[in-house]
């Protein structure tokens, strides 16, 4: 009887300790994206722009052609100033001078939430094992308020070769979704000039052909995301693809009701 007893209780505890350990891993993960936002911000406080999301050398965004991104460009404002410095910025992401600071894992693009068998990735075309980044830039929405929306030109705040400034981001920075969680994608790690994605589909709901990365986590019923503001937002798997679009572009002049 006691030992009945005693399953019937950790039955009851396992799911608790479970909810639990997820609970402070999901607050973990909004923390790294706060402190990314914070260097966002530091950032555009010193050049009166944010980042560009990544930089190409032409207009075709191909591995052979993409340079340093974002999530590297903002490591001095994350205490990573000696690890930025190692950074050889004139040349592609993936070249060979860029292999060993490229593989410097850093917690702070790393949710707790994600199952990783490693903390490398290396892209279709790479040479080198580069460290694993869960967040990526926004590029802006494609394909989910009309199928044929390609979001062309780049409707996002992280786009190829352009900085945007607070003041462009005209839908207002406290309704702009900057960088969220998208892990496990062919392009996610912080060194790489393509660490940015459009969102074509639902949160949680990344098709098996995919461009990129999507808004996707490990997190029970939805995702965690940075808007333009510097605050951090989880949002839901139930969310509606208008709004979710809205809140993938800068100046779209879309009529938001503040709660999503």
């Amino acid at each position: 009887m006691v030992i009945a007893i005693i399953g019937i209780l950790v039955a009851l505890l396992v799911p608790a300790v479970q909810a639990a350990r997820e609970s402070a891993r999901r607050s973990q993960c909004i923390d790294n994206l706060r402190q990314i936002g914070i260097a966002l911000h530091a950032y555009h406080d010193t050049f009166r722009t944010f980042p560009s999301g990544g930089w190409i050398k032409s207009t075709d965004p191909t591995t052979a052609n993409m340079n340093i991104g974002w999530s590297a460009v903002i490591l001095p404002w994350l205490e990573q100033e000696p690890l930025f410095r190692q950074l050889n910025f004139n040349v592609p992401y993936n070249a060979a001078a860029n292999s060993q600071p490229g593989y410097t894992v850093l917690p702070i693009y790393i949710c707790p939430s994600e199952p990783r068998t490693t903390f490398w990735n290396r892209a279709p075309g790479d040479n080198y094992d580069f460290a694993d980044a869960d967040y990526g830039g926004m590029y802006g929405p494609r394909a989910l308020s009309f199928p044929s929306d390609v979001n062309n030109p780049p409707r996002g705040v992280m786009i190829f070769n352009q900085p945007i400034s607070l003041a462009q981001v005209r839908d207002g920075a406290s309704q702009t979704l900057q960088v969220g969680e998208a892990p496990e994608a062919i392009n996610a790690m912080w060194i790489s000039g393509h660490n940015i994605f459009d969102q074509c589909c639902p949160i949680n709901a990344r098709p098996a052909t995919e461009f990129g990365e999507e808004l996707t986590s490990q997190h029970p019923n939805g995702v965690n995301t940075l808007f333009a503001d510097g605050s951090g937002h989880f949002l839901l798997e139930t969310i509606n693809n208008v709004v979710l679009s809205a809140l993938c572009t800068r100046s779209g002049g879309e009529t938001m009701s503040g709660s999503y």
